[in-house]
């Protein structure tokens, strides 16, 4: 096998064991449950294979909810969505888009303009 025929294979089980991850992503307490059978054979105890299991789901689910919001935060600042900063008087970053629309700019603040 040759390391082209290598990688692409590589890279199509990393996007599906992505997808997979994502999917399990979705549903802790499914995978919870999944968990606790195999936990409670090699640990002994329902009541801590049950504990570990929850605990390393809601911790996956964590994790994949929190690339998730660093992908859409790549991919906003890659697209350059025309939103830039200004500093106001008092030294607060005040977000405007290009077309005069506001966002976050509060009433004293306006008053000021």
């Amino acid at each position: 096998m040759s390391l082209v025929k290598f990688k692409s294979k590589l890279k199509t089980l990393k996007s599906r064991l992505g997808k997979l991850l994502f999917a399990m992503g979705s549903a802790p307490m499914g995978v919870a449950l999944l968990l606790w059978l195999p936990l409670w054979f090699v640990l002994d105890n329902f009541l801590v294979a049950g504990m570990v299991a929850i605990f390393v789901s809601f911790l996956l689910a964590m994790s994949v909810s929190l690339y998730r919001l660093n992908a859409e935060k790549r991919e906003e600042g890659e697209q350059g969505t025309g939103v830039k900063r200004e500093e106001g008087e008092q030294g607060t970053g005040v977000k405007r888009e290009e077309g005069d629309q506001e966002t976050g700019v509060t009433t004293r603040e306006r008053g000021n303009e």
